[in-house]
């Protein structure tokens, strides 16, 4: 028992003390739109915010967004690893906007068959800070994204590549393209999580310059993405009200 009692005080101050020893983050934007991979998951007058631990290597933290008319709601949970040119990440999604198909009102189900959520593999490289292209691969791995049957995971995947094509001072301008597919559609279907079938779901054009207002720093951003799989086109303006 006492030996119990020691390895939990020694826990708690491992952990206290690994908490203190991070840098803790937080930003808050605001937009007209949230973007995802070739799809608008929301529109409308549109808050996103951000709080994470970061630390040497490793970080976690929370990320939420909804509108202001209450009708789309995300809460999301992540871990990540970072070194000089690689970034991997796990995220633990969740939409619970009130007008979503699926199971929206129960937040720590997780039956594969049965949860609202999903869990998304993310990992990006960095080539060289003198050719710095951005190759990333990303795959659902576990939740609604389910074949119709709903037999199975589908393990929905978005490849693409990202590259800064003009950087000046407070200005940046980034190209991407990324390609969405799946990787175990069965029973002939063709549709994966991000698009009605495999192909280039993305083609964006992503625009940042920073404003400096009374020593005040604000970000404004334009991003234009198409997504010639639908057939569709979207444009989100953004402003980063603050960070830290």
């Amino acid at each position: 028992m006492i030996k119990i009692k020691a390895l939990m005080i020694t826990s708690v101050i491992i952990g206290t003390s690994w908490a203190y020893s991070q840098k803790l983050h937080s930003a808050l934007q605001l937009r007209n739109s949230h973007l995802w991979r070739g799809q608008e998951v929301s529109s409308g007058l549109i808050y996103t915010g951000d709080v994470h631990l970061d630390g040497k290597n490793f970080y976690g933290g929370f990320w939420a967004g909804g509108n202001f008319d209450g009708s789309y709601k995300e809460f999301n949970n992540y871990i990540g690893y970072k070194n000089k040119h690689l970034t991997v990440e796990l995220w633990d999604i969740y939409n619970f906007s009130p007008g979503a198909t699926y199971n929206n009102k129960e937040f720590f189900n997780y039956n594969a068959s049965e949860t609202g959520r999903f869990w998304d593999f993310r990992s990006y490289y960095t080539l060289s800070e003198k050719f710095p292209l951005v190759l990333s691969w990303n795959t659902v791995i576990f939740g609604r994204d389910r074949n119709k049957d709903n037999t199975q995971n589908k393990y929905s995947s978005f490849v693409s590549t990202e590259y800064p094509v003009y950087r000046k001072e407070n200005l940046e301008v980034r190209g991407r393209i990324g390609y969405g597919f799946a990787l175990n559609n069965t029973n002939g279907e063709k549709g994966n999580f991000f698009a009605k079938e495999a192909g280039f779901n993305e083609i964006s054009l992503i625009i940042t310059k920073t404003f400096s207002i009374a020593g005040y720093q604000l970000p404004v951003g334009i991003w234009g993405m198409f997504n010639p799989v639908g057939n569709n086109a979207y444009l989100q303006f953004s402003v980063q009200a603050y960070a830290f």
